[in-house]
């Protein structure tokens, strides 16, 4: 987890998630833990899923906002 952290810090992939009242200069461990889970999910979750799996589609835009809501819970 760390190494794959530093190499997005280093590559500049790896955002810092700012408050209006709370600024940062570098990502938090929690920044940091939610953008490795959010790179690793989708290949964890594509690769286990049936070729012929009972599906139901939602907007990106709505997978976006529920995978970033659940990579920052604690």
């Amino acid at each position: 987890m760390t190494l794959f952290a530093h190499h997005l810090l280093q590559a500049g992939e790896l955002p810092v998630r700012q408050a209006a009242w709370y600024t940062k200069a570098l990502p938090t461990f929690s920044d940091t833990l939610a953008v490795v889970r959010k790179q690793l999910w989708p290949v964890t979750i594509s690769w286990m899923s049936p070729a012929e799996a009972d599906m139901v589609k939602i907007p990106k835009s709505l997978l976006v906002r529920l995978t970033d809501a659940l990579a920052y819970a604690a």
